[in-house]
């Protein structure tokens, strides 16, 4: 995979994720029948994700299913901090502060999280260029938030959800750049099934508890339909993809994209739920994809030297 080809899929996935904001509020909001909790969609959807993945390891490389023991205690940590612990921090903060915060303090701040991770971890130098377009991309991700539904807002209790909020960026940001280190000397298939699979082992009590009182009949189909898009294009394709574009590309600068993800939420729920797109979030998507473009260029730039 060359590297614009990576840097085309790495839109796409943001894309994909940004389509998957709107699919988890039908799935967890219906406007009829059966609700799911965050905690129950994603231990859902890990657990059928898994046996996908590993059946394409499988017919990949039969010997990569075989994992360490290193690697197990690895995969473990990832699978309890990002798929388990993240869920949860998500669901939680969401309960004292707006979805519009939520947005801006968690996927907002990542990419800048994941940049202090490496720089910390690996000593991995963040240019003055880099450091602009972060600048002006977190000023349009305020933008798009200010507009979301629910509004930007702080004060009152919203501290507690707003504190959960970049806590969860902070532990994500620790998992993507471990994540990179890894991805750099293993396949991504197995780096993928290794998280997800964790991730499914670790929600699984809860799921079996949670299944047992569900009422499958009731979920309407268009929750369905919801459910299908968190577990295909996001889970089983947008993992695999990313994580294997992550490798020709590095972490930091791969992660940058995120910031458009508030951005793809919005477009996506235009066209999805009719949410409306206003003038603000317009200038802001101009201002993300500015400061993305930035950050690009500066790792461009230093890779080719």
């Amino acid at each position: 995979m060359s590297k614009r080809l990576a840097w085309a899929v790495i839109i796409l996935c943001v894309a994909i994720w940004g389509m998957n904001a709107t699919a988890l509020k039908v799935a967890m909001r219906p406007a009829q029948g059966e609700a799911f909790d965050p905690i129950f969609l994603s231990g859902l959807r890990f657990l059928f994700v898994a046996p996908l993945l590993a059946l394409g390891l499988s017919w990949q490389d039969r010997s990569l299913l075989r994992f360490s023991r290193k690697e197990i205690l690895m995969y473990a940590g990832f699978g309890f901090f990002s798929m388990l612990v993240g869920e949860i921090l998500q669901a939680v903060a969401v309960r004292y502060t707006s979805v519009a915060n939520l947005t801006l303090l968690s996927h907002g701040t990542i990419p800048l999280s994941t940049v202090l991770w490496a720089r910390g971890l690996y000593g991995e130098p963040f240019g003055k260029r880099a450091l602009l377009g972060a600048g002006i991309a977190l000023i349009g991700v305020a933008l798009v938030a200010t507009h979301a539904p629910g509004g930007l807002h702080f004060g009152g209790t919203t501290w507690r959800g707003d504190a959960l909020a970049l806590l969860r960026a902070a532990l994500h940001g620790g998992f993507l750049t471990l994540l990179g280190n890894q991805l750099a000397t293993t396949p991504a298939l197995k780096v993928t099934l290794g998280n997800v699979g964790f991730g499914a082992l670790w929600s699984l009590p809860y799921v079996l508890w949670r299944g047992s009182s569900f009422d499958f009949a009731a979920v309407a189909p268009h929750t369905w339909l919801a459910v299908f898009w968190t577990a295909v294009p996001t889970t089983l394709f947008g993992f695999v993809a990313w994580n294997t574009a992550v490798g020709k590309v590095g972490t930091v600068a791969a992660t940058s994209a995120m910031y458009a993800l508030p951005f793809a939420a919005a477009v996506g729920a235009y066209f999805l739920i009719h949410e409306p797109i206003t003038l603000w979030h317009v200038l802001g998507g101009g201002l993300i994809i500015t400061g993305i473009l930035l950050t690009r260029k500066n790792y461009a730039k230093r890779s080719s030297n």
